[in-house]
């Protein structure tokens, strides 16, 4: 019975110990190397991707394993309505790594889906890089010199966390532009340790994109500039673009006020918190005393005198030569830009296009919204030798929404001076409801405390 006895406490003694073992090994876990190549294993991630607090889409982030190839498969799918308008975007990268040391990159491949736009771009990774490149129905080839780029580098963030940095730590990563293939270094550091239930490390970059990675180096969340955030999912997540509010005025700035007939305002007096004004950059047609800012009907401002003699002008494109413009050498130069924006505003017809287009894709298409009647009207500007550059920043909607939406215009060089005009509103003169400032890229509309505070009419 003694032995028994004893034989019970000795086995229960051992099972203790291997739990304890068992116990300490599973908190050890976490700090497993995953992410050294050689012990590198396949991994799905999914992400919702929200915006100005809805979703708007998916991500995914895969590595496949074979004998020849670490391969990584990145995707983005947003969908949302604009302007009325259901629009869907969708981007793909593929990275082809050899699986021999140092695990170059061997060939990959990416694709841009917008609106009436499709861009891909190949390229394969050895004595020469070569790249072939559609954008539509024009194709290109290139070749460059190879890239220095490894799996290695790709994962160096990941490997960066498990490694336990200390606050302020940073690295400088090697990242890679999908479709320019330039290898660019950007410096990340820690600003955020684990610490109670919060298990996670957040690093940032001088853009104010900011990232969080656990303890094992798995990407939690990635916030962007402009409100954008991805969010780790344990699975592809589902959403319904019908249920969102407009993207557009989602982002506008709401006024508390109605304006009426903006052509009719003299002058508009907004007020900002003065926080807000360290990182808004103001246009210098605007007047500013302490928080408030003061914009007025036809609002100019004195150009600098090396801005009136030294003006660089681009090579004309013949796509532009080619326009019927009637502008003649004896008008002058306010009549040219009269011309010239009554010209842009009748070519184009307004259509929301989130997609980024050329000068050539412009004219081919014939429609485009605030930022296609900007850049054609610069186009036509420079061609007749006339200084003019772009002004961002919002314009009043109108009594029925009640804010301000993002908008793009010009400004010419009249007489030494900036003078504002607006070819998608066929005006010569910015009205006071052009509000010329510009939120970082790191910010968001959220971020910005706008009150109107006076309304002054004709």
């Amino acid at each position: 019975m003694k032995s028994t006895a004893k034989l019970t406490v000795y086995t229960l003694l051992k099972l203790s110990f291997l739990a304890a073992c068992l116990l300490v090994f599973s908190s050890f876990q976490p700090f497993k190397r995953l992410w050294q190549v050689n012990g590198l294993e396949p991994f799905t991630e999914w992400f919702q991707i929200n915006w100005q607090g809805q979703v708007v889409g998916w991500a995914q982030k895969e590595l496949h394993i074979n004998k020849d190839f670490y391969q990584v498969f990145e995707s983005e799918h947003f969908e949302g309505r604009v302007r009325g308008k259901r629009l869907k975007f969708i981007y793909q990268k593929h990275l082809s790594f050899s699986t021999k040391p140092p695990f170059k990159l061997v060939e990959g491949s990416a694709t841009l889906t917008e609106p009436n736009l499709v861009m891909e771009t190949r390229f394969r990774n050895d004595e020469q890089l070569l790249i072939q490149q559609s954008r539509n129905e024009s194709v290109s080839k290139f070749t460059e010199s190879p890239l220095d780029y490894t799996l290695n580098n790709y994962l160096a963030g990941r490997q960066f966390i498990e490694g336990s940095p200390e606050l302020g730590d940073s690295i400088a990563l090697k990242l890679i532009d999908s479709h320019s293939l330039e290898v660019q270094e950007e410096k990340y550091q820690v600003i955020k340790l684990p610490q109670g239930r919060h298990q996670r490390y957040q690093l940032t970059d001088s853009s104010g994109t900011l990232y969080d990675f656990n303890l094992k180096g798995d990407l939690l969340s990635e916030r962007r500039g402009r409100g954008i955030k991805l969010v780790a999912s344990s699975q592809k997540p589902s959403f319904n673009p019908e249920m969102q509010t407009d993207l557009y005025t989602n982002v506008g700035l709401a006024s508390q006020k109605p304006l009426g007939e903006i052509s009719k305002l003299e002058s508009l007096e907004v007020s900002v918190s003065k926080d807000n004004l360290s990182w808004l950059t103001i246009h210098p047609s605007v007047k500013v005393s302490e928080n408030k800012l003061l914009i007025h009907k036809a609002a100019k401002h004195k150009a600098e005198p090396h801005e009136v003699t030294s003006w660089q002008f681009e090579p004309v494109n013949p796509s532009v030569k080619a326009l019927d413009v009637r502008v003649t050498s004896t008008n002058s130069r306010s009549e040219k830009v009269s011309n010239l924006v009554q010209f842009v505003h009748d070519y184009l017809y307004y259509e929301p296009t989130p997609t980024s287009f050329t000068t050539d894709e412009i004219i081919r298409n014939g429609y485009g919204d605030c930022t296609e009647y900007t850049q054609l009207l610069l186009a036509l500007l420079n061609a007749e030798e006339i200084p003019a550059r772009e002004v961002g920043g919002y314009i009043y909607l109108g009594d029925d929404e009640q804010r301000f939406g993002g908008h793009a215009w010009v400004e010419v060089l009249i007489d030494e001076q900036w003078v504002g005009v607006d070819p998608t509103w066929n005006l010569t003169r910015v009205t006071a409801a052009h509000l010329p400032i510009i939120i970082p890229q790191e910010k968001s509309v959220s971020d910005l405390d706008f009150v109107v505070e006076q309304i002054h009419y004709q």
